[in-house]
């Protein structure tokens, strides 16, 4: 029995219900590599290519592919789709041939490159930034801005400022866009805003928006998102169809 029918199986009992499953996008067309770290410690390679957002092939592989998104578990265990806890996203890794890495966003949040960012007074902001359609789900982040100097943490909710951590007195701005927009803007091919317009959203006062895109213009900023590992675009929107893998009336369905 294929992965795939294996897969249906397994979850039939437990696949998420849509009454209008979004339409597959195009643009998921490739193959997506998989290594599943067992308790034991041996790993299971496997790859699911895809067409235009549905899934055409599921394999275990004998060798190691060029990269792979390691998880730990059974090769059918499903995309998250809920809130991913920090813990989670931490343990996700990135492997590009043999070196591993931490999954995006993971892999920016203390990156010393942010702190060259000019000094600008009064440059003071909460963000509560979020990725959506990720290989862990929606990734969350608190991102503090004081004086322009930026520091970040993943969470798995936006709780209220502790006083005397940074910007707790700041007022808040939302940000959500998609995990492959996301890594698109680290890349240049898309801008912060062109990121947000295309199924993001924003929750908050304009001119906190003003100030944040600002901030990200700086050329330290750019140079510390360019400099940043640069992710398979495949793994971009696996998040966006993976939900779907397994359902016969889903997009990601065969």
């Amino acid at each position: 029995m294929g992965l795939i029918a294996r897969y249906r199986e397994q979850s039939a009992a437990s696949a998420p219900v849509a009454s209008a499953p979004p339409v597959p996008p195009e643009y998921a067309t490739g193959i997506v590599h998989h290594d599943a770290v067992q308790a034991d410690g041996s790993v299971v390679h496997h790859h699911q290519r895809f067409e235009s957002g549905r899934l055409v092939e599921w394999e275990l592989d004998d060798a190691p592919g060029p990269w792979a998104l390691v998880r730990h578990g059974d090769p059918l265990d499903p995309c998250p789709t809920g809130v991913a806890p920090p813990q989670l996203v931490d343990d996700v890794r990135l492997r590009l041939g043999e070196r591993v890495v931490p999954l995006p966003m993971v892999d920016e949040l203390e990156d010393p490159g942010f702190a060259a960012v000019e000094r600008v007074p009064d440059a003071t902001l909460r963000l509560r930034y979020q990725l959506t359609t990720t290989p862990v789900g929606i990734q969350r982040a608190d991102i503090r801005y004081e004086d322009s100097l930026r520091t970040a943490w993943m969470v798995d909710d936006w709780a209220t400022p502790e006083p005397g951590t940074p910007a707790a007195e700041a007022p808040d701005l939302f940000v959500s866009m998609s995990f492959r927009n996301y890594l698109r803007m680290r890349t240049g091919e898309l801008t912060s805003l062109e990121a947000i317009e295309d199924g993001g959203a924003v929750d908050g006062r304009w001119t906190l928006m003003l100030l944040l895109h600002g901030l990200v213009q700086d050329p330290a900023y750019v140079a510390t998102y360019r400099a940043c590992t640069v992710v398979p675009a495949e793994l971009g929107w696996w998040g966006e169809v993976a939900p779907w893998v397994g359902l016969t009336d889903g997009p990601a369905g065969p």
